[in-house]
This record gives structure tokens, sequence and C-alpha cells, in this order.
């Protein structure tokens, strides 16, 4: 984790280096969100003046965003910071065998919940991936195995601003009418925010992935095997006499000019691009130099080079005809290497990013099986090698040209497998949906019947139908905005409807809203097509405990009141110590890890061995939901696609019935065996010569 070393330098106010990354992410947020506000004002000022026979707080809220946009950002600034530093003491941990105490959520404030989530759930579609990153990354930050919460999500920047509005304007019908109109292209950029949050953890040092996940360890260990490798680099071109090999520096040593000799002959062996009956090979190049044209760091990268090719050559996890093709790049590749040994250095080195972009492929035409020399993929990678393998004088342009040639080749070639799975993807996307719907509809139901003073057949009620209702509400809500709100009101209309009713006032509003409320309740349950007996039953029990509010007397003396208050009070703490206990009692197993974060670090692309009932078999992860929650898998050959919930992933990951299949860089691999061979033979005066025959 973070180590106070990384951070000489506090900033004021922080006390630790992790507090300073967090002072620091806030920063951003509120940089990026101040840099942006005047556009967010005159485009929604522009919305609102342009909509049919504008109201007067359409008018009036146009007006404040034109006029007043510059004194409304300190207030947004201001509101924005508060809300994000409660939610990041929100995640600090409690002390140990502290009690909160039992609180009773305000129904205003639970419809503002309810609300600003509706509002929200299009901006977390929208960013699903980056969220996911971002969570990951902070869980590291603050060592938790997850982060329930996200402390930086849309939510808390729609609200921040609906509250920012509320205190600069005070009207409430212009706060709904800016509210109203939210949306991910009409808002704080963000996109652009949770890159730059990204961006600065990494800075920082803050991985990314969960430190469980195996995918996630072996990154780690790839980055202390470049590391070690690196160091064992500078100390092989430092024994074959490249001038300025500092082996105490991450930086490569300097390649000086490849001499006009050695240019013109190898230029002299150029073969016609394509050609596989007249390869250069590296080991016959080295002996058959004419005697003086190598220096000893010439020979040196020639040897190491030499070793990749015999890695690739002789790695049959690579289909044959990849092989084969990449055998072709020996000599275009020791151009580049001769001219520049950031090669061996640099992943990001375009010859070496073509080498491995190329092996990786050849890799994956194994795992798919049935790979033909003339189908659009093998055509594009041919391609590349022709583009790499032209024009010498301009090695590094040629290698960069022909790693975006392919790479938008294969991007054309991952659309059009897109289109081949589009009704399974098109499936998938109305499951997640509906599953998303459906926790929204819980969570608002939970909300209301927490505190435990909802009478009983209400609470049974809410809880097994009309969570049905509300969670056909926010899937149409889309489509038919407003469908959220009129079903919220109306179990909000249900609940004060079987509160007591003390005076007359409220008897007679009561009686005035039981027709219109009824009907509402049941033009919802048609929807839901909920039409049994226990429908019936339901209104029958409801009009009971309507016709005793309506029956109790008015002239209640105070004493009795507060006696019935009273005991009103404790059957609620009776009924939330009865919930708690439940939920305690069924927590005794702990929780496994939630699927978003165990799989945070499944990218599309990845190759999977899963166990089936036909045995195992190779598949590709073709497709990620938006919210991560569903993956489609295919064979490779845009055949047999097939989803996974994510909770049955993670659970197949953890059983160890499906494993990450990771393919090691070629280079690396190679370097590193040849490394260690020269390394046995270093005693020996000519032990660099040792790494030729690796």
């Amino acid at each position: 984790m973070l180590s106070t070393s990384t951070h000489p330098e506090l900033p004021p106010g922080a006390v630790s280096p992790r507090h300073a990354v967090l002072e620091e992410l806030v920063a951003i947020a509120l940089r990026h969100v101040a840099e942006g506000f005047g556009a967010v004002c005159s485009q929604l000022a522009g919305i609102l003046e342009d909509g049919a026979a504008p109201a007067g707080a359409r008018t009036r809220a146009a007006g404040l965003l034109r006029g007043r946009c510059h004194a409304l950002l300190p207030v947004v600034s201001r509101v924005l910071e508060r809300a994000l530093r409660e939610e990041l003491a929100r995640l600090a941990p409690r002390p140990r065998g502290a009690e909160q105490p039992l609180e009773l959520v305000p129904y205003e404030e639970m419809d503002q919940r309810v609300t600003f989530g509706a509002i929200a759930r299009p901006f977390d579609t929208a960013h699903a991936d980056a969220l996911a990153v971002l969570n990951a990354r902070l869980a590291r930050l603050l060592e938790r195995e997850t982060l329930r919460t996200n402390p930086f999500r849309p939510e808390v920047f729609v609200a921040a601003l609906h509250q920012a509005w509320t205190e600069f304007d005070g009207e409430p019908d212009s706060a709904a009418a800016v509210l109203a109109l939210l949306q991910p292209d009409r808002f704080h950029d963000l996109g652009r925010i949770y890159a730059a949050l990204d961006l600065a953890l990494e800075r920082r040092g803050v991985p990314s992935g969960i430190h469980r996940r195996p995918w996630a360890e072996q990154a780690a260990h790839d980055g202390r095997r470049q590391a070690g490798l690196s160091r064992r680099l500078h100390a092989y071109f430092a024994r074959t006499g490249a001038e300025g090999a500092p082996a105490d520096s991450d930086a490569p040593p300097p390649a000086g000019a490849v001499g006009a000799h050695l240019q013109a002959w190898l230029a002299s062996l150029q073969v016609r691009p394509g050609d596989a009956s007249n390869v250069v090979r590296l080991p016959a190049l080295r002996r058959n130099a004419p005697p003086g044209m190598l220096s000893r760091a010439d020979e040196g990268t020639i040897d190491l080079l030499s070793a990749v090719f015999d890695t690739v050559s002789g790695d049959q996890a690579i289909s044959p005809e990849s092989r084969e093709l990449l055998g072709l790049l020996q000599l275009p590749l020791l151009k580049a290497a001769l001219a520049d040994r950031d090669f061996f250095f640099q992943e990001q080195h375009p010859a070496r990013r073509l080498l491995e972009l190329l092996s990786h492929l050849g890799w994956e035409r194994t795992l798919r099986g049935g790979g033909r020399r003339d189908d659009p993929q093998f055509q594009a990678m041919r391609r590349s090698v022709d583009r790499a393998a032209r024009d010498g004088d301009e090695a590094a342009a040629a290698f960069d040209q022909a790693v975006r040639e392919l790479e938008a080749a294969l991007k054309a070639e991952e659309a059009e497998a897109a289109g081949a799975i589009a009704a399974p993807i098109a499936a998938a996307l109305k499951q997640e949906k509906t599953a998303a719907a459906r926790r929204c509809a819980r969570d608002a139901v939970a909300m209301r019947v927490g505190t435990g003073e909802v009478v009983a057949v209400v609470e049974a009620f809410l809880e097994n139908k009309w969570t049905d209702v509300l969670t056909v509400a926010y899937s149409i809500d889309d489509d038919r905005p407003g469908a959220v709100r009129h079903a919220t009101q109306a179990m909000d209309d249900l609940l004060w409807s079987v509160r007591p009713k003390l005076d007359a006032g409220e008897r007679r509003d009561f009686i005035a809203k039981l027709p219109s409320l009824l009907a509402t309740l049941n033009r919802w349950l048609d929807v839901v097509r909920w039409h049994d007996a226990d429908r019936l039953r339901f209104f029958a029990e409801l009009a009971d405990c309507h016709a005793s509010i309506v029956r109790a007397p008015l002239d209640m003396p105070a004493e009795r009141r507060l006696e019935l208050a009273v005991q009103a009070t404790r059957l609620a703490a009776e009924r939330r110590a009865a919930r708690a206990a439940q939920e305690s009692r069924a927590a005794t197993v702990p929780p496994a890890p939630a699927p978003e974060e165990e799989l945070a670090g499944l990218a599309r692309g990845t190759w999977f061995d899963l166990d089936g009932d036909g045995g195992p078999r190779k598949v590709r992860l073709a497709w990620i939901s938006p919210l991560r929650t569903l993956f489609i898998f295919s064979n490779g050959a845009r055949e047999e696609a097939f989803s996974l919930a994510a909770t049955e992933l993670a659970q197949r990951l953890r059983a160890g019935t499906a494993t990450v299949l990771h393919a090691e860089g070629v280079v690396v691999r190679a370097l590193s065996q040849a490394l260690a061979v020269n390394d046995a033979g270093a005693t020996d005066p000519a032990g660099h010569a040792g790494v030729a025959a690796a």
C-alpha cells in the first residue's frame, strides 16, 4: 500500500499519506466541476428557454443560469465539497463495539433518495466501467477487500447540485425544473472527472483490482519481474561494451547510430516482404557477418533477439502459420533493436508491441482452433508484417503504422463479432435492466418499512407485491417519464392512509383521498397481473385497518394519546430489533465477496478455461454488460454464445471450475530465460555468447 515515502510533502491539513491522496481527489473533482460549469449552465438554460410554453419556474431558472452562473458556482463547489467529505468520512472504520443509535429517516429524505437514485441511474450505466475501476482503486487505497459505496458516484454530484440550487434560489419549482433536465450529456463531464481521479490514483501508486484476484496477483508479479529484468539487461549490455550503460539506472543504455557499413550490409540482406522461402535467420546472420562488421554490443543484441525468435518458433501455443509469419520479422526487428535498445526495456516500443500483438493473436488462434490463412484476421496480420518490413530507414514509423493498422483491423473485426451476437446482447441488456430495476424497487420499499412503524399487512404487501409494481415502474421510466414518481407516490399515500388520524380535518382529508388511492393501487396491481384471492384478502384487511382509524374516538385525552404513541414507538423498536436479530443470524456465515468487485479486473478478450458437462473448453469473453452483472462468452469463432451472471462467474472462479488463461509476453519470457543462461556463465570470459545458445 501507500508508504510515507511516497508523499514526502503533505498538503496543508493532511494528516497521513492516505489522507493526502483523498484531499487531492476532492480537489480534482472540484476543479473539473468548476472548469465545465459555465458550459453546463448555458446548456441547461438553453433547454429551459426552448421548452414549449415555458412556465414561470422554467423562465426563472433559465434566467438565473444565464445571468448568475458565476454566483452559483461557489455555492455548488461548497456543497459538493461538503458532500464528498461526508461520503469519505462514512468510509472511516467505526470503533469496535460502538453501537449506532436508532434513527427514523424522515419521509422527505426517503423521497429525495429515491428521486436522486432514479436520476443517477443513467449516469451509473454510462460510466459503469470507470466507476468499477475507481471503486477498485479506492478499495486498495483504503486497504479494504471491497468498497460497497463509491464516494464519487453520480448520485452525490446530482444531490449536491440540487441542494446548491435550493440554497441559491429557494424556489422549489425552479429546483424541480432544473433537476428534471439532468442527463449524462447535460451535466458535469463525469467521464472526464473519473478519468482524472483514476489517473491521480495510478500516479500515486494505487493499483486497480482486488489483491485476492489471481489475475491481479499475476499483474503485480509481472511488474516485479519486469523491474528485475531491466536491471539484468543493464548489466548484460554493460558487459557487452555498450557505451554508457548505467547498471544502476532505470533508463536503457544509449545506442549510437548504426554504422553506415552495417546499415548497407543489412539492407543488402533485405528480402521481399512476405517471402517465407528466404527468411534471414539471426544466428546465421551473426555467423556470416564480415569480420569487424559487428561490435560486441551488436553481437549481444543479435544474441538476445535470437533468443526471442527461438522462443517464438518453439512455442507450440502459437499457431504454426503465425510462427511462420513472425519469422519474417527477424531482420526488421534487428534493425529496430540496433537503432534503439528501448526495444528490450520498453513494452510500448512500436516494434515490440507488434511482436507481442502478433504472438498473442497466434496464441488466440490456437485456442480458437480452425484458423485459416485466408481468414480476415490472418490477412491483417500478414499486412502488418509487410508494412513493418518496408523502408528500413523509417523503421520506427513503419512499426508504429503497422501496429495502428493491425489494431484498427482487429477493432473492425470485434465490431463485426459484436453484431453476430446482437441477440444475446439485447437479451442480456434487458435482463440487466430488469435486475437493476428490482434492486431500486427493493431499496425504495426497504427505506420505508425499515422503521418498524408500518402495520404488518401493509409491510407484507409492499415487500411482496409493491416491489413488483416498482420494478415495472423503474423499467419503463425511461420511456414513460414519471412512472417511478407515480408508483412511489402511491406507496407513500398508502403508508399515510394507515397512520392514526387524530383530528377531524385529517379524517376528512383521508376520506376524500381514499377512493383515488384505492383506484391507483388497483391500476398498478392490474399492470403486474395480481388477480388471485390474496388481492381480495389484502384489500379486505386494508379496509378493516381504515375502518378502525375512522372509528377511533376524537376526544381522546392527551395522556391516552401519549400512551399510545409510546406504545407504538416500543412496538416499532421491538420490530426493528427482531429484524436486526434475524439479519444477524443470517450473517453468521461470512458473505461471499461482491462479484462486481471480484470481476472488476476482467476485460473483453480475456480467455477462460471452463469446466462443463462435456469437459473443459476454451472460451473468450466477448461482451460485458454496462453494470458488469452479465458476461457473454463465445468460443472465439462467433459461435455458441452464452452468458453467465456475475455471481455465477465469481463462484466458478472461486471453485476453480473457471480459470483465467494468462498469456505471458513472449519478449519477457525469452529474455528472462536467455539472461538466466548468460548469468550462469558470467564467470566465463565469453559468457555473453551463452545467450545465443539459449
